[in-house]
């Protein structure tokens, strides 16, 4: 899944913002905790990224190919998207 930088800095500004004003954290520096949390934004969504493409890959070494977008493909979809998960620990 691709993002934008632009949809990540707002992301991140809500994160921000919602721990700052909720009083659940203190940042002695704003623009290192919006960079810390980009981060985290940027590593998940790279390694959601990784998941499907491993996924889409097994799909389609399939000998009978499954019409992306089936039932039948997004049950296997899931169920290998579950299985990938779990083998990296998420």
């Amino acid at each position: 899944m691709q993002i934008t930088e632009d949809r990540i800095s707002h992301i991140a500004h809500k994160i921000y913002d919602k721990l700052y004003n909720d009083d659940l954290a203190d940042f002695p520096d704003e623009r290192r905790a919006l960079d810390c949390i980009k981060g985290s934004i940027e590593g998940f969504f790279s390694v959601m990224g990784q998941v499907d493409q491993a996924v889409r890959d097994k799909l389609a070494s399939y000998s009978q190919a499954k019409v992306p977008g089936s039932r039948e493909w997004e049950i296997l979809y899931q169920k290998f998207y579950q299985e990938e998960l779990s083998r990296r620990k998420w």
